[in-house]
């Protein structure tokens, strides 16, 4: 069954031919208006540019009588001559004129506003490249539009007809599926449709745990953390501070001789701030620290730090590598 996109949104056209295989593009005049487009020559050169000239672009050639279509369809063919084009014509006796007769000078068409077998038969007898059976409005006033779809594909099969159907006016997935069960050659999906058919709960729930368990998998070497919240024990209280500040940081590694001292946070710095009516910020922040902090190497597994954090319920840790500080890791960074 080949995809076609119902859109001429340029930015999601161009997203999802990169995603999957798409047949082509169909549009109307109401999408082009939409978009900002001037006229249909425009919104064709403009979806050719994405698409390249081999995909099909469905395009709309409307006319009161088979000479208006025929002219209009000569309009966009001369202007667009390099695009692989698809006339879209309402099914009607003027318009099944107009496709006899573009048929046989080499145009590809689409008889649309299709409803009835009788008027599949007649877009077959004239060895129409598509019909466009709709499906939503079908189902809107009361009748099961994949029922009569199906039949129009059986007796096209029974009979050899070289004729394609593509269903339209999708509405819903089970549309898609409908199709895609009866043998439906080709079908135009909406894109509020297209992105519904690359979502399932269970998929999304199957994929975060799987990314979870590749997350706890991973070496704290991977993950970003902050080298910066790191100081002497020589520097004062007011420089940790402005550090921390600096830094956004809520706990920095202070380190002595070039090795881990200790850890001062900011629940350490409240603490202070209750116990002494007054800090000497001059003081060197070696006085204050919180010695024999929880420590991880950076060889370490993110698992090491997730266990730490159930069992102690941590939010900071220094980064070793082996006895050299790095820094600090905040739970916040495996986020």
């Amino acid at each position: 069954m080949k995809i076609f996109l119902d859109t001429i949104d340029l930015e999601e056209i161009k997203k999802y031919c990169e995603i999957f295989d798409v047949a082509g593009i169909t549009t109307n005049p109401n999408l082009a208006r939409r978009f900002g487009m001037s006229d249909d020559i425009e919104m064709v050169r403009e979806i050719g540019k994405v698409i390249g000239n081999q995909k099909e672009i469905h395009v709309e050639a409307f006319g009161e009588n088979s000479d208006e279509i025929i002219q209009n369809s000569q309009r966009i063919k001369k202007n667009c001559s390099k695009y692989n084009l698809v006339f879209k014509i309402p099914f009607s006796e003027e318009g099944v004129k107009a496709s006899k007769y573009l048929i046989g000078k080499k145009y590809s068409t689409n008889l649309h506003l299709i409803f009835s077998l009788s008027q599949a038969v007649i877009a077959s007898s004239i060895n129409s490249n598509y019909i466009c059976p709709l499906l939503g409005r079908l189902d809107d006033i009361g009748h099961n539009a994949i029922d009569n779809l199906s039949k129009i594909i059986e007796s096209y099969k029974l009979n050899n007809s070289q004729t394609l159907v593509m269903g339209s006016s999708v509405r819903n997935l089970n549309h898609v599926i409908d199709c895609y069960q009866i043998g439906v050659d080709a079908i135009t999906i909406p894109m509020k449709v297209i992105k519904e058919m690359f979502n399932h709960p269970l998929t999304d729930t199957g994929f975060k745990l799987f990314k979870k368990d590749l997350d706890q998998m991973r070496q704290i070497s991977s993950i970003n953390f902050n080298k910066n919240l790191l100081i002497d024990g020589n520097k004062t209280l007011f420089e940790t501070l402005v550090t921390l500040q600096k830094h956004k940081g809520a706990a920095v590694a202070v380190s002595k001789n070039n090795k881990l001292a200790g850890i001062f946070t900011t629940g350490d710095l409240n603490r202070l701030i209750k116990e002494k009516k007054k800090l000497n910020y001059s003081d060197k922040i070696i006085n204050y620290i919180s010695k024999n902090p929880y420590s991880v190497d950076i060889t370490d597994k993110v698992e090491v730090i997730t266990n730490l954090v159930k069992k102690y319920n941590l939010g900071q840790f220094v980064v070793l590598d082996q006895d050299r500080v790095l820094g600090i890791l905040d739970v916040k960074d495996l986020l």
